[in-house]
Parts: structure tokens; sequence; C-alpha cells
């Protein structure tokens, strides 16, 4: 028994001491090793790019939305080009969107201060388009030394449509598209600051012909669009933009002024008019009571009207109350310069709607000239925004929002475009012939004599928007919105004159004021806050 202890004992010790070298034996552990270092420079989300001291935050969102009654597109709504005619087959009562944008977000310190690159790129799409459509970038700037180049939002904004709605009502808000911009901001303490900005011109379209100032003398007029007998000056130089503003904790408040190159192209050309001609060039008249319409190919002859410079000014505040409530507004006057109030509708049509045997219209448009008027007669433009955003509980909220905008012609600029609109009378009728242009209303001589034929009118929205937040970064909400056109030429009779592919039929309309209501429903996640 002794003996059988002695060698259990033996073993057991043995093993201990055969275990402790090979304890002795094995590398110490290392420690662990930070492969992604946070950095804290800039809030949370950064990390340094590994082997630099560049810290980058990445982030992104998933969003699908549902809309009723809106039209074809969910950015244009209801007014909007052949959505207006609200008939079974033009337009759409139902439409849904689908958005994904990833961004990037990359920062540096150096002595003259933070370096930052900030990209965003992503798809958004209306039914029934495919991915492949819609691909871009609405964020792509360069920060560094007070400078911001590149593609980020216009710096005579203010008032923020998309804090307050889904829709986005007319306002002068580039934030949704980006926009491009060379600009210096000045800080000069407790939240004051001034930036002097180059930006891309707010032409009524960005493609060429660039839209906006129209010669009367080349046709008649189609309802909806905003290539309205084209004939602007190309473009020469950049918008330019100044603001002084402030942030501080009970809120923000900003003035700004802009001005705007609104010159026109040339006078219109004779089309029939042969080599050598003596008379090459459209005369007085040309284009009214739908004769002689005049043409751009070989204007360079006929001269041009002299330059013409629009200009906006604005301001508006930001009050932030106890609890997370706000309220903001803005205000707009311009000269020649409409797209510093309706920046998303004077970029993509003019307003028309059709009601049974009823419609109502208006034109877009920076200016207006003809052979008759001489100079680009400025269009006079002015609205306002407002919304109150309120919390119920920290993760649901509602906002009350809306815009008022008006637009004027000048007796000339208004003179020029009835006379385009104009044609003979249907025998001994009171009623015009229509126009050879599809798509356009005509009126008699003598409604444009009389002034029944009058361009001035108002557009307006109101609406509220509700959202909850399941989580921070997970929310679902619905917008409800309701548009009024009060119409130009209010109470006339026109001949409106067919369409092509379209279902509204040549016939004789009443002018009316139009109204339009609309829902629209959101699912958002963010991918990384």
């Amino acid at each position: 028994m002794k003996m059988v202890k002695s060698l259990l004992l033996g073993t057991a010790a043995g093993l201990v001491a055969v275990a402790g070298a090979q304890a002795a034996d094995m590398p110490v552990k290392a420690a662990p090793v930070q492969y992604v270092k946070i950095c804290n420079l800039y809030g949370d989300g950064f990390y340094y790019i590994p082997g630099t001291d560049i810290c980058l935050k990445v982030g992104g969102y998933v969003r699908g939305e549902y809309f009723y009654n809106v039209g074809t597109s969910g950015t244009n709504l209801g007014f909007a080009g052949t959505s207006g005619m609200k008939d079974r087959f033009d337009g759409a009562d139902f439409l849904m969107r689908t958005r994904a944008y990833a961004w990037f977000d990359s920062r540096q310190q150096t002595e003259y201060g933070t370096l930052r690159s900030y990209l965003q790129i992503g798809v958004n799409y209306d039914s029934p388009a495919v991915t492949s459509t819609s691909f871009n970038a609405n964020r792509a700037f360069i920060q560094f030394a007070g400078f911001t180049v590149g593609t980020a939002q216009s710096f005579f904004d203010f008032y923020s449509a998309p804090a307050s709605s889904f829709f986005g009502p007319p306002s002068s808000d580039t934030g949704d598209g980006g926009w491009k911009v060379f600009a210096y901001t000045a800080q000069y303490g407790n939240g004051f600051s001034a930036t002097f900005s180059f930006e891309e011109p707010r032409n009524a379209a960005t493609a060429f012909p660039q839209a906006g100032v129209i010669n009367t003398n080349l046709g008649n007029l189609p309802l909806g669009v905003v290539t309205l007998d084209i004939d602007r000056a190309k473009t020469r130089f950049p918008d330019i933009v100044q603001n002084f503003r402030v942030d501080q904790a009970w809120g923000s408040a900003q003035i700004m002024v802009a001005a705007h190159d609104v010159s026109g192209g040339y006078y219109a050309a004779n089309p029939v008019a042969l080599l050598g001609a003596a008379t090459p060039c459209s005369g007085l008249t040309a284009g009214f009571l739908g004769v002689g319409t005049g043409t751009l190919t070989g204007s360079e002859v006929c001269g041009h009207p002299a330059d013409k410079i629009g200009w906006a000014v604005g301001g508006g505040t930001r009050q932030n109350f106890p609890g997370g409530d706000y309220f903001q507004w803005q205000a707009t006057y311009t000269q020649g310069a409409i797209r510093y109030v309706g920046f998303t509708p004077a970029g993509a049509f003019s307003p028309n709607q059709f009601q049974g045997q009823n419609l109502g219209y208006g034109f877009f448009s920076d200016g207006v000239f003809s052979n008759a008027t001489g100079e680009v007669q400025l269009t006079t433009s002015w609205g306002i925004n407002a919304a109150y955003d309120h919390l119920w509980l920290p993760n649901f909220r509602t906002s009350i929002y809306g815009s008022y905008w008006r637009i004027e012609y000048g007796d000339s600029a208004n003179r020029a475009i009835c006379l385009a609109q104009s044609n003979t009378n249907i025998g001994l009728s009171p009623f015009a012939n229509p126009s050879a242009v599809g798509g356009s209303i005509a009126f008699t001589p003598l409604q444009v004599v009389n002034g029944t034929c009058n361009n001035n009118f108002n557009y307006w929205t109101i609406g509220s928007r509700t959202q909850y937040n399941f989580t921070p970064w997970f929310y679902v909400g619905f917008d409800v919105i309701y548009q009024r056109l009060d119409t130009a030429s209010n109470g006339a009779t026109v001949t409106f004159a067919a369409l092509g592919g379209s279902a509204k039929p040549t016939a004789f309309y009443q002018v009316t004021d139009q109204e339009n209501y609309g829902l629209r429903i959101r699912v958002h996640r963010d991918i990384v806050p």
C-alpha cells in the first residue's frame, strides 16, 4: 500500500513539474491590437483610416414611399405636365418610389483647420422606372479654410422643406438634388457668419437650350412645361449669392441676396426668308394670331436685346422652443429670378390642371421679350414659406406647413404672351380657332384687347406631416397636402388644342381656379446613423 501511494505521489509530482516547465517555455500572449481606432474629434461614428490621421464616417439610408393623387412624379406633384389632365389615360393616380443613398464623410486636421470631403451617392426612382435610370450624387464637395467647393446646397437657402414635410412645397430649397457652388464662409464668432458664393445659375431648365426666357415671336405656348419658346442667352457667368447668418441656442436667422443673368438670345428670324433677302428677320407681329411664327435658326443677323440681370432678396428665421418644437419661415422677393422662390416647380413644369370642361394654368418664366417689347421684361415673383413642428413624444411628431407664391407679368410682357396665344375667331362665333401647337390654348383678339387674357397667378399649398420613430434610425410617417392654383385668365373661355399622344380633346374650356389633394406614406431606415 505504501508502495502504491509513493508511486501515485511521484507520478503527480512529475506531471506538475513537466507542466510547469512547459508553461515557462510558452511565449507571453501579446496585448490586443486595436485595428480600427476610434476618432473622437468630430462626434460619434468616425474612425481613423489605418496608417493615416484621416477620420472617416460612413452612413446611408433606404426608403420606400407610396403616393396617391400626385401624378407621375412624387417630386413635381399633380399640376405638372400631363399629370394635370386628370383623365383615365394621362398621368397616374398611384405611384411608388424607392430611394437608397450611401454617404462618406472624411475629415483631417491641418494647419489651416479641418479639411473635409463629403460624398453622397445613390438611386432614386419612381414606378415604373428601373434602378439603372436614376443613379446620382446629390452631394460631392470639399471644405477647407472656409471654402466650400463642389455640389452642396445653395447658400441662398434658409427654410428647410424636408425638415417639416415629406412633400416639397415650392421654396428656394436646393437640398434634395444638391447645387454646384464655389463659396467662402467667414466666421465672426458667437454664431455669426457671412458667405459669398458663385453658384450654378438657377435657370428654368439646366439642359440645353436653357429655358426661362420666353421669346413670344417663336409661336404659341403649350401648357404644363418650362420649355416655352426658349430664347435664353447661353450660360456666361454664375449666379452670385451673399448671405449673413446667425446660429445660436435660440435658433437661427439669415438674410440673403442673389444676382442672376436673364439675358435673351436673339430676336426671331424669318423662317421663309431666302438667302440675301431684305427681311431676314421676323416682324413685330410674328407669331400673333398664329401667323408668321419666327425661328431661332439663323437668328444671329437679327440682333439681340440688351443684357438683363435678375435679382432676389430674402430673409428668414427659425425659433427653437422647449421640448423640441420649432417654427421656421422664409420670405423671398425676385425680379427675373423665379427659381429663388420656387426652385423645384420652376425647374420642371408650369402648372396646369383640367377638371371636366374647366382648366387652370400659369407660366413660370424669368423674363419675356419679342421684337415688339425690345428689351427683356423681367417677371416679378415673391413667396413665403412657414412651418411649425410639434413633438407629442420624443419619438412622435407632427408638423403643419404652408407656402404662398405670386407670379406677376408687366403690361408689355403680358400683352406679348397674350398675343402669342391669340387666334382668329371661328366664323362669327365668340370662340378662337385652335392653335397649331398641341397642348396650347387660344384667345380671340377681343379677349386680348379687353384684358380677359391675364397671365398673373398664385400657387399655394398647405399640408401636415406626422412621423413615428420606432428607433432613432427607423421611422414611418405620412403627409397630406392641399394645392391650389389661382389661375391666370380666370373666367375666360379658351380653345384648347389636343396634345399629341394624350386623351384630352380639342375643345372649348372655361378657365377656373384648380385644387388638388395628395397623400404620401414613407418608411425610412438609416443603414448607419
